[in-house]
């Protein structure tokens, strides 16, 4: 079977929280439908998906680290394992980082983050170090995350990598509700027979309890022209299914303890056809019913969307398989329904 795109739909409730905030530390949020809705961004959720631990491990090899620190944190330790000196170690690695991104203002970082596992990265310094006026081609295979990611470089664009996925910007099904709350904070020493006896610390910050609908595609033809690899290609789409079940924003966790996975998945396998993303279900918003609650309408408005969704499409030849945790039962001979997520994934991979 010759598979062009293996797409991913969620359905995710979060409790009270602020997963991903702006620059006023208030939960993220849009206009979607003509109605104000939360919002997640997708490099938001691209993060929580490679940081994910389930992500490392079910590829079993390394992933790729992201960061303006490269110099002293990767390669002068390397180029000291290698037998340099520190003085010989760090010319090495500047005129080795001055080709990645050309900064001399900052020796110690460079401008931008790089995105390097370690095997390219160190591949590609020893290279440079050779001389070899190709050096740039002379790279380690890319790491999984780098090649479903992408990577851009302005000052080295021949080493920038096309991303073979594509994730969107979650928002609420519904109508957005924002709330305050104000905390205060106790003094432990202080004696409440002092004069300004009261909270230590006091604020506000703003939350919302909200449904998201999730939407992210992965080009199988891309991430096989990035990885070169057909074993590993399954290795990274199954890596990237299953770190998106559990791809939980860090936004003031700590404060809302919002681990709540999703409680619908429907997955596609497109052979042919243009990949769909049904965020229009919820262009009117999902609302309770006296006979579904919001999750369950929701979930109703997403299927409803997806079978009108196909009938319009002219091309649309495509494995939709789907798992839920509802108290609802769904039937339709073109879509396969699977025993919960884990059976979800091995079905997907199955067809790879």
């Amino acid at each position: 079977m010759s598979i062009k795109t293996v797409e991913l739909h969620l359905l995710q409730s979060f409790p009270p929280s602020c997963v991903n905030r702006d620059g006023n530390n208030s939960p993220k949020d849009c206009i979607f439908g003509d109605v104000r809705r939360a919002r997640i961004s997708s490099q938001c959720l691209k993060r929580a998906i490679r940081q994910a631990e389930s992500f490392s491990e079910t590829l079993g090899e390394e992933t790729a680290n992201r960061s303006k620190q490269m110099r002293d944190r990767k390669l002068i330790p390397y180029l000291l394992s290698q037998g340099l000196n520190q003085e010989d170690a760090e010319e090495a690695a500047d005129a080795f980082r001055k080709e990645l991104a050309k900064d001399d203002k900052k020796p110690a970082q460079t401008s931008v983050g790089l995105y390097f596992g370690d095997k390219e990265l160190f591949a590609l310094l020893d290279a440079h170090r050779s001389g070899d006026p190709k050096w740039k081609q002379k790279g380690a295979r890319k790491s999984a995350d780098v090649a479903l990611f992408g990577r851009m470089l302005a000052e080295a664009t021949d080493l920038s990598v096309d991303a073979a996925s594509q994730v969107a910007h979650a928002i609420s099904t519904h109508r957005l509700s924002q709330e305050m709350d104000y905390w205060t904070a106790a003094d432990d020493l202080k004696s409440v027979a002092e004069e300004d006896a009261g909270a230590g610390m006091l604020g506000t910050s703003e939350f919302n309890a909200s449904i998201f609908y999730r939407y992210q595609c992965v080009s199988l033809p891309i991430l096989r022209s990035n990885l070169n690899d057909d074993e590993l290609v399954k290795k990274t789409v199954e890596a990237f299914l299953v770190a998106s079940f559990e791809a939980i924003p860090t936004g003031k966790l700590n404060g809302h303890a919002h681990f709540t996975p999703p409680y619908l998945a429907l997955a596609v396998v497109r052979e042919k056809g243009m990949p769909l993303n049904l965020c229009n279900a919820f262009l009117k918003p999902a609302k309770a019913t006296k006979d579904e609650a919001l999750d369950e309408n929701s979930a109703s408005k997403l299927l409803e969307h997806l079978a009108a969704s196909r009938k319009m499409a002219p091309v649309d030849r495509a494995t939709y398989i789907l798992a839920h945790q509802l108290p609802m039962a769904y039937s339709n001979d073109s879509v396969t329904v699977a025993e919960g997520y884990g059976g979800l994934v091995e079905k997907v991979v199955s067809l790879l």
